[in-house]
């Protein structure tokens, strides 16, 4: 700790100040009143390159100051003596010679100056620097501001996204036509740019930033005022420019205006492309040589002369197409257009492709450029063997012309017309025609004859068409018939030689079977208009007929509801209901019968039958209806058998649906007549009838689907027009035949249906029955019903129970397997298509029940294609009714299960 003289020593002023004075960074110096050196601190020593302070002390200040800045150093002090404070700056060498930069301040001080030298050495160098670069950049932009008036290319410089001129050169405007734009906008500047792209185009580039090159860009300008706008070409290029931060703040456009040389290039473009028209067309050959004698260019007619193709002669030397004896007249002629002559005249022979001599003259002129020299030659070409040419030309001409005339798969003669003395063509004479004229025509020896000789009724219209071309000369090409021919013609006429001349040319076809391929295509298609008519009637008329019985149940049920406790009504509606039922199924059965047909689903199950059998038991099917309508019905059938290999089932429909028809279309109490005969390996059978009789016209027709004799509503028993389709259908594919015959309308009609006879014998024989697998009998037998149609099970098993069969019902496949287990029915009838288990499962459920193994499973379903029985066995079913199926079917079967 010090004491209190230590630190009364540390606050002294003086030795503070002494501090001070001592510890400062410039150079302090203290002055008396003439300005001599008293005092200086060590940075003061060390600045002026001192060794001491005594070298310093007693030395006049200004001494140690150059001379330059005498003036101002004496200014300072006298300020600072005067009371206020002085202050300079200067570069000082120090004693060393070392020289630093200046601040001085001088203030005055009690009996003297204070004077502080602050060093601003390197900022004085810094603003130096930055003036010298300052000026260096004006320096800079003097000269591109000059280079950017003087350049070449035309150059501007838009601001702003609203695209203002803010710079442009003296090319631009030469290119605008003088127009100052900055500080214009574009579009107000230049307003005739709109609609041209280039503003849009500007524009796109400030958005994007990305630069826009463009050459030969045509663009149009108002170069003077009220001028109409002329087209430039430049080359140029959208360059964006950006400020320090990166931002777009404008474009720099430049370019160069190559108007000029484009014109140029397109008037040069023009000027060889006539040049290569008029050679290329010329009726001379042309060819061009380099000054080596290689051929640059030659016209068709001289690749056709010499027989070579352009891309074979370009390059060749023109000495390789010119025979040996002619190589010395050719190089001379051109060593002496390579040596200042304009043009020469030489003849000279040519080897041709195909090694044969041409005799030509050729007129060879001399190709120089701007300063004259010699660059090629260029050589018009003429045969100079015109005569013998002229004639060969003649005979390959008439040869080609005659291959040609004779080669053609169409007809061509010449004919020269015959006029009246009015003028009015009459007729016409054959002068020449080819090999094909006799095929198109039919006409022989036809030169030298006219028409009328040939053809003797040949119509008008040919002479007056013909004699048209001829007076006229306007070709014509036309169709027509010539019915005198009986041939339709597709002819082409023009006339030979000019006005006066009475040839004319034909070329023709014969398109009598194109004509007839339409006349088909057209009955084909009013055939399938005719199809869409009777679908669109068969669709009417199954609506009438599905309705016709629809009503009387419909009221049949009213009247069971009304009359319910009466047994005679109820049993002449039951009777009616069922006749009307049995109606609607035949109906459904025939269109299902028609759509297995089409579709190919139906199978026949042939087996060896007697036909008279099969016959009988159609005319069984067939009576009510005959009786209906009081026909007299007479049945001729052989005492021997007539063994066929057929489908009994189908053969039975088939004749029963020709009875139906004959009953449907014989007027009330006629004559029907069913009749088969042997006729040696087939067999007849023929239903006739004396009914309302069949057109004509409609014999073959009337086997077509949908088809239905004339309008015969009041004589007919309804029907879809289906039927006598299904016949014929069954028929063939039984290998037979069916026809009709009839003499017309009220003659009545005959159908004959042509079948093959059998040729072996087939043996056949049962299965056992259901029940008698089960040993059951006919009554007391338990059936269970199985359908989720509730009321389509009830109804069957209300039916079964009248008819004294035990019955149980269940609607699904689940509770039908454990209602058999439990039921143990000897018959089944079960619904195929059911949800969630469906019949196929079920049946295959029940046989693995014990006890059920013998079990007789009817398929009762709505499906009935021969695959849909086919399926149903394979599950195990050994019966298949579609549905709706009628009560005598069901106890047919049962009695059969029974037997």
């Amino acid at each position: 700790m010090q004491d209190s003289s230590s630190a009364a020593s540390a606050l002294d002023p003086a030795t503070l100040g002494r501090q001070l004075f001592e510890a400062s960074p410039d150079c302090v110096k203290l002055l008396d009143g003439e300005g001599r050196i008293v005092a200086i601190n060590r940075c003061g020593v060390a600045a002026l390159g001192a060794d001491s302070i005594d070298t310093l002390r007693g030395r006049l200040w200004r001494s140690l100051v150059p001379e330059t800045s005498h003036a101002e150093l004496d200014n300072a002090m006298a300020l600072a003596r005067a009371g206020g404070i002085g202050r300079f700056r200067g570069a000082m060498p120090n004693l060393q010679g070392r020289t630093r930069w200046w601040e001085v301040t001088i203030s005055p001080i009690d009996g003297g100056l204070l004077a502080t030298s602050r060093d601003i050495t390197e900022q004085v160098e810094a603003e130096a620097e930055r003036e010298r670069l300052v000026a260096q950049l004006r320096s800079a932009n003097e000269r591109m501001e000059d280079v950017f008036r003087q350049a070449p290319a035309f150059m501007c410089v838009f601001a702003g996204p609203e695209l203002v001129f803010d710079m442009v050169n003296d090319r631009y405007l030469q290119l605008v036509g003088g127009r100052d734009p900055v500080g214009l906008s574009l579009r107000e500047a230049l307003p005739e740019l709109a609609g041209q792209g280039f503003v849009e185009l500007l524009e796109g580039v400030y958005r994007s930033g990305e630069p826009v090159f463009g050459t030969d860009v045509p663009v149009m300008l108002q170069r003077r005022p009220g001028a109409p706008l002329e087209r430039r070409f430049v080359d140029q290029v959208y360059m964006p420019l950006r400020d320090p931060d990166g931002g777009i703040s404008g474009i720099l456009v430049h370019g160069i205006d190559v108007t000029e040389r484009k014109l140029a290039e397109i008037a040069l473009f023009e000027s060889r492309e006539r040049f290569q028209k008029i050679v290329s067309q010329a009726a001379t050959g042309v060819v061009q040589m380099d000054t080596e004698g290689r051929i640059t260019l030659a016209n068709q007619r001289y690749c056709d002369m010499i027989g070579h193709s352009e891309s074979e002669l370009l390059g060749t030397s023109v000495l390789d197409v010119t025979a040996a004896g002619s190589v010395p007249v050719t190089v001379e002629a051109i060593r002496r257009l390579a040596g200042g002559e304009q043009g020469v005249m030489i003849d000279k022979e040519y080897v041709r492709r195909d090694g044969t001599v041409m005799p030509a003259t050729s007129s060879v002129n001399a190709l120089r450029g701007p300063s004259g020299e010699f660059q090629g030659l260029v050589a018009i070409v003429v045969d100079t063997t015109e005569k013998r040419r002229t004639e060969e030309q003649l005979r390959a001409g008439e040869e080609r012309y005659r291959t040609l005339f004779e080669s053609v798969d169409q007809g061509f003669c010449i004919l020269e017309m015959i006029f009246d003395e009015d003028e009015r063509p009459v007729d016409y004479r054959f002068l020449e025609m080819n090999r094909m004229f006799e095929v198109h025509t039919g006409l022989v020896g036809g030169a030298g004859k006219t028409a009328r000789e040939m053809v003797p009724t040949l119509d008008s219209f040919w002479f007056e068409t013909y004699g048209r071309v001829a007076q006229t000369g306007e070709p014509v090409r036309f169709e027509s018939e010539a019915p005198a021919m009986e041939r339709w013609f597709d002819v082409y006429a023009t006339r030979l030689g000019g006005p006066g001349s009475r040839r004319v040319a034909l070329l023709f076809s014969d398109i009598t079977s194109r004509k007839e391929s339409e006349a088909t295509l057209r009955k084909l298609a009013s055939d399938l208009a005719e199809a869409d008519r009777r679908k669109t009637e068969f669709l009417a008329t199954l609506a009438h007929e599905l309705r016709n019985p629809l009503a009387p149940i419909r009221s049949g049920l009213g009247v069971m509801r009304l009359k319910g406790d009466s047994p005679a009504a109820v049993a002449r509606v039951r009777e009616m209901m069922e006749r009307q039922v049995g109606h609607m199924v035949r109906l459904i059965d025939d269109l299902l019968d028609i759509a297995r047909i089409s579709g190919g689903k139906l199978e026949l199950k042939k087996e060896r039958a007697d036909l008279r059998s099969l016959l009988s038991s159609a005319v069984e099917t067939s009576l009510p209806l005959v009786e209906s309508g009081r026909h007299a019905l007479t049945v001729d059938l052989p005492e021997t058998e007539v063994p066929v290999e057929a489908d009994v089932t189908r053969i039975a429909q088939v004749v029963a649906n020709l009875l139906n028809n004959a009953a449907k279309y014989t007027p009330p109490g006629g004559r029907i007549g069913l009749a088969l005969r042997v006729e040696e390996d087939h067999a007849l059978v023929s239903v006739a009838d004396n009914g309302i009789g069949i057109p004509p016209d409609q014999l073959v027709s009337v086997f077509e689907m949908f088809s239905q004799v004339g309008q015969h509503t009041e004589r007919s028993q309804g029907g879809l027009g289906i039927g006598l389709s299904l016949v014929r259908r069954l028929v063939h594919m039984h290998g037979g035949e069916v026809s009709a015959a009839s003499g017309g309308p009220g003659t009545g009609s005959v159908f004959t249906v042509r079948l093959p006879l059998a040729s072996g014998v087939q043996a056949g024989g049962g299965a056992a029955s259901a029940f008698e697998r089960d040993g059951a009998g006919g009554e007391g037998v338990r059936i269970l019903v199985v359908d989720d149609n509730v009321d389509a099970a009830v109804t069957l098993s209300m039916i079964l129970d009248a008819c004294g069969y035990t019955t149980q019902v269940a609607h699904d496949g689940a509770h039908a397997v454990e209602l058999a287990a439990a039921f143990r029915p000897q018959v089944a009838f079960l619904d195929i298509g059911m949800p969630g288990m469906d019949g196929y499962q079920t049946a295959r459920a029940m046989r693995r029940v014990e006890g059920l193994e013998h079990i007789a499973l009817v398929a009762l379903t709505g499906w009935g294609a021969d695959s849909d029985r086919q399926q149903s066995s394979e599950a195990g079913f050994d019966h298949h009714l579609t549905k709706p199926v009628q009560l005598d079917v069901v106890q047919d079967l049962l009695a059969k299960l029974a037997a």
